[in-house]
This record gives structure tokens, C-alpha cells and sequence, in this order.
């Protein structure tokens, strides 16, 4: 059954809107804006009808439809994996753009979506499916590649990369949250293997994975890192089961329970986990940023839309201040925090030693959480604008209208003190 009401038309998004056109922003360099075009190019030709069939499924009542999400998932990885788009990890090819980048850039096209003057429409961005992309190319790519053996690159990092095989990063925990000096799962050292026990949860791809970077106490000590193979989640000793959020509705958020788990010891990162895992923080917390902004691109694109197409009292709503004086704010705050995350990619791949920074750490933190809080604004200002519209799912799905209210405060925003804390103490050479 479909849950849309048909009195209820589908939005129609303006033309280009100058503000939020990527392609014609003077801070993005020449380089950069080439990249950005042939994203958006492979965007429409090859995974627009994937975004769209995730969207449908929404709308369906008295179906099962994860199955249905995971098999859509897995292929959208692949497809960006062909063109190195998943993970930017291993250059293929030569690139005028820098790795750190490239993601930020591919992040935000794939939350915000664009016009296409090719089709003439609007190709719309999903949150979700970018949070997918983020675990597997960001969370786990990067720590692997910073520590693996010439053994585990090949078995567990070049399958990732290059087939786009689903990837997860596990460090978040029930009680601890992703406070990392309070990790409490056990990885316990018992000669050729290694055995887990404890949960992890909000780990998003969890149930998908082929391959999880597990972070835990190396018997009850220092951190350690390992690498899950979990045979197509057939693994023994080993549960994944989603985890339902508010909005997110295409990313599938999981639990993870290891119980006496037995991983084999040759799957073991060499040095502390805690160094590993500040390896690919920064950057996690750079394309977040992006993500955010590319939601708050798509909220803009909907509320200004609506906002001249929709009249009230005899009047459009655009002519409304209480309506027009938020969008245009939120258009203002979009292109200075574009600017300040261009900068910011720019400088890592310039200079990568800076990537595990204590200041730049905290300083892309920031940037995160004052980019999510956009993005968490910009929704509420939708809401507000599409009135009564905005409480039915045909527009919410549409919008990801709850998306901001899963990451405001998600991914360890609540731990920037002490995680900027936790390397001066804890990180070891």
C-alpha cells in the first residue's frame, strides 16, 4: 500500500538558485569544480535511480522492504567503487584534487543533490546512503590503510576500495557512547586467535559488512584494533540486528554483540587502537561537516521552492518575512561554512601530518557540530515552512526532514574535550 495521499503534488524545486550552486561558488578552485561536475554527472546517469528506488520503498505499507534496502545499498557501493568514489583511500589514477577533498566534495553531492541543466531538474541527495558511503570508504578504509600488513591490505583494504564490498567502523558502545578512553569491549589474546566479547551499537553498515574494523581492550589493557571478517554475516558468535532511528531511513544503523568470538590473531592491527582510531577521526569529522552542509543545500533548495510556489492569504509565502528572512540567513551560513570546510580539506592534503593534529581535531569538531546544528536549523525552518505538508511522510522521506535530528548531537559531538584530551594522555608513537 502507498502511504501518499494524492492531493498532496509533488514539489516542483526551482532552477537554479545561484547561492547554492556549487559549480559557480568562487571558492572551489578550478580543479575542484571539474571534479564536482563529473560527480554530479555519474550521480545522474548511474546512481540517481538508486536514490529513487530507496525513496519508494518508503512510501511502502504492510511490506517487508529491508531486504529489498539491502540489496540497493550494496550495489550503490559498488557503483562507487567503479569510479573510486567510495573510498579515496588508493588513487587508481592520478588526481588533480586531494584525497581528503575528493571526500568532502563526493559527501556533499551526495547530501545536497544539484540541478541538472542536462535533465533540467532537480537530482535529489540522501543523508543515508552518504552516512554508508562514510563507514565504509571513511571509517574503515582509512585506519586499515594507515596500520595493515601487506597481508591484511590484500585480503581485507583492496576488496573495499576497489569492489566497493560493505564496510563498517565498530567503536561505539552502549554505556560509553564513542568516549574512547571508556571502551569496554575485550579482545583477549589467546595465541593464534583472538576472542571478542561484548556490544557495540549505532554502528551504521554493521548488518551489511563483509569486513568490521572492531575496536576493543587488548586483554583488558590498551586499545587495540581488529579486523572482522564476518563471512557474509555468517560469522559464529556473532549478531547484528538494526537499530531504528527517527530519520536515517535508508542507512542501516545496527547492534553488534561478539560473544567468546574467535577472530584470527593474523587480523590484528599492529600499534595502539587509540592511535588508529585518532588516524581517521579528523577526516570523519571534515566530511560530516559536508554532509551537513550538502543537507542543509537540500533543505534551501526545498523551502525556497515551497516558498514560491505555495500562497497563503493571498499572498506567496516568499513575501512572508518570518518565512523569507530564516532562508536567507541559512543560505548565508551554508557558504561560509563551504568555504571554511575547503580550507580545511585543502590544507589536510597539503600538509597530512596536520590530519592528527590536537587542534585541528578540535577545530574540525567544532566545525561538525556548528554544521550539524545548521542542518538541524534548516530543518526546523522547513517544517515551518511546508505547514502541515511537512507532517506526511510523502514529503519527509522526500526531504529527509529528520535526518539533522539523528546527527545534531551524533558521532561523539559530545566528546570534543575529551577526545582533544585523550591524545595528549593516551596516544602512544
Amino acid at each position: 500500500m502507498d502511504t501518499r495521499l494524492p492531493e498532496f503534488p509533488k514539489l516542483e524545486i526551482s532552477r537554479i538558485i545561484p547561492e547554492l550552486d556549487l559549480l559557480n561558488n568562487p571558492i572551489l578552485n578550478v580543479k575542484e569544480k571539474e571534479f564536482l561536475a563529473e560527480f554530479f554527472e555519474y550521480m545522474e546517469e548511474n546512481l540517481e535511480k538508486h536514490l529513487k528506488n530507496l525513496e519508494e520503498l518508503n512510501y511502502s505499507a504492510e511490506e517487508p522492504i529491508q531486504e529489498k534496502k539491502r540489496e540497493i545499498v550494496a550495489n550503490f557501493m559498488k557503483k562507487l567503487a567503479e569510479k573510486g568514489y567510495y573510498s579515496t583511500v588508493i588513487d587508481f589514477e592520478d588526481h588533480d584534487v586531494g584525497n581528503v577533498t575528493r571526500n568532502a566534495l563526493i559527501a556533499l553531492a551526495l547530501c545536497g543533490g544539484f540541478w541538472s541543466p542536462n535533465s533540467d531538474r532537480y537530482i535529489n541527495g540522501n543523508w543515508s546512503i552518504e552516512m554508508g558511503r562514510l563507514s565504509g570508504g571513511t571509517l574503515y578504509c582509512n585506519p586499515v590503510n594507515y596500520k595493515a600488513n601487506n597481508f591484511q591490505r590484500e585480503k581485507y583494504l583492496i576488496p573495499v576500495v576497489k569492489y566497493g564490498l560493505m564496510a563498517a567502523s565498530a567503536m561505539t558502545e552502549f554505556i560509553a557512547g564513542s568516549d574512547i578512553a571508556r571502551i569496554e569491549l575485550k579482545l583477549d589474546d589467546k595465541g593464534d586467535k583472538v576472542i571478542a566479547n561484548g556490544k557495540k551499537l549505532f554502528i551504521t553498515n554493521g548488518m551489511l559488512a563483509d569486513y568490521i574494523i572492531l575496536y576493543g581492550r587488548l586483554n583488558s589493557g590498551r586499545l587495540g584494533g581488529i579486523i572482522v571478517d564476518t563471512d557474509h554475516q555468517q560469522l559464529k558468535n556473532f549478531e547484528s540486528s538494526r537499530v531504528r532511528t527517527y530519520g536515517m531511513n535508508d542507512a542501516f544503523v545496527s547492534r553488534l554483540v561478539f560473544k567468546d568470538t574467535e577472530l584470527p590473531k593474523e587480523n590484528l592491527l599492529e600499534g595502539d587502537g587509540l592511535d588508529i582510531m585518532f588516524h581517521q577521526l579528523t577526516e570523519e569529522r571534515l566530511v560530516i561537516s559536508a554532509e551537513a552542509i550538502g543537507d542543509c543545500i537540500k533543505k534551501l533548495f526545498f523551502s525556497h521552492s515551497f516558498a514560491l510556489q505555495r500562497e497563503q492569504f493571498k499572498h506567496k509565502l516568499h513575501q512572508y518575512q518570518i518565512i523569507r528572512f530564516p532562508i536567507a540567513e541559512n543560505m548565508r551560513q551554508t557558504n561560509l561554512f563551504i568555504s571554511a570546510l575547503i580550507n580545511y580539506a585543502r590544507e589536510i592534503d597539503s600538509r597530512t601530518q596536520i590530519a592528527s593534529s590536537k587542534i585541528m581535531a578540535s577545530q574540525i569538531m567544532g566545525l561538525k557540530i556548528q554544521t550539524c546544528e545548521l542542518a538541524f536549523q534548516s530543518s526546523i525552518d522547513l517544517f515551518r515552512t511546508m505547514g502541515g505538508r511537512a507532517f506526511t511522510e510523502q514529503y519527509c522521506n522526500e526531504m529527509g526532514l529528520l535526518d539533522a535530528f539523528c546527527m545534531v548531537h551524533g558521532g561523539g559531538s559530545h566528546y570534543v574535550l575529551g577526545d582533544a584530551e585523550s591524545r595528549r594522555f593516551f596516544k602512544t608513537k
